[in-house]
């Protein structure tokens, strides 16, 4: 996948410090009581590792493979994974549309708000993780959902903000709200007994707010800020209402922000 088609499906470039600072003790803690040692497992989306490597540690002896379309973070990952001394790991590029497996080669699969980057394909990507699982293996999801992310210390701004941020990212082939629609994506791709859950990234000290505040605000200086202008759903001055009104909630010892994600496991049935 090119810069362009990236962005057109609403992934950022580079690697922003929330994006490396993920683990799988928050961003996999729901499936973790499903991991155990021998589980032959794939990351679907893995980007840096970041997650990929908690999960290594919780399936070692067993192998885990992540791939990712970018072969920047393929590189990341692989960098990491010699640093931290894992070795239960492989990592490499490849499409979530085909991946480069035959039919049952895992025990379990995992992502980790690959499928809002999809919008519309992720029934067809699920069906692929379906393929390459094996009978009985599970595949656990998780994709956020920005019409319930909370912000502390609440502005009548940042409601406008988040109804913004939202229909850029649908302009764009990605949907920030397919979190609540997983258990049906998971169901039309053939998953049963489906367990969901409910958690949140948050930001909740002040470091955390100030970063999120500056990435808001980063955005609001970029391609967002300019598009939602430029598609008329704002003018300039909102634009700038927007920021001051970020600028405000970043020092406001009140606030926190936490964004909403479903969590669904589901499990390929078993052989007849």
């Amino acid at each position: 996948m090119t810069s362009q088609e990236k962005r057109a499906h609403g992934v950022t470039p580079g690697l922003s410090q929330d994006y490396v600072s993920r683990t799988a003790e928050q961003q996999a803690e729901f499936v973790l009581p499903y991991l155990h040692p021998g589980l032959n497992l794939l990351d679907v989306g893995c980007g840096p590792g970041t997650i990929t490597l908690g999960l290594a540690q919780a399936v070692a002896p067993g192998q885990v493979t992540g791939i990712d379309h970018d072969e920047t973070h393929i590189e990341t990952a692989k960098k990491l994974a010699v640093e931290q001394g894992i070795t239960n790991v492989t990592f490499q590029t490849g499409d979530v549309f085909l991946l480069p497996f035959e039919e049952g080669t895992f025990d379990a699969a995992f992502e980790n708000n690959v499928f809002t980057h999809l919008a519309q394909g992720a029934v067809r990507a699920a069906r692929e993780v379906y393929r390459v699982l094996k009978p009985q293996g599970f595949f656990a999801a998780r994709d956020v959902d920005a019409e319930a992310v909370v912000w502390g210390n609440p502005r009548d701004a940042l409601k406008q903000l988040d109804k913004l941020f939202i229909t850029w990212h649908h302009s764009r082939g990605s949907d920030i709200t397919l979190g609540k629609r997983l258990p049906t994506i998971l169901r039309e791709a053939g998953f049963i007994n489906t367990v969901k859950s409910v958690s949140a990234d948050t930001k909740g000290n002040p470091e955390g707010v100030r970063s999120h505040a500056e990435i808001t605000l980063s955005l609001l200086d970029g391609p967002f800020g300019r598009d939602i202008v430029e598609k008329r759903w704002a003018d300039q001055s909102t634009v700038e209402n927007l920021k001051e009104s970020i600028r405000a909630w970043g020092e406001h010892p009140d606030a926190f922000f936490a964004n909403v994600h479903v969590e669904v496991i589901g499990w390929k049935p078993g052989l007849v």
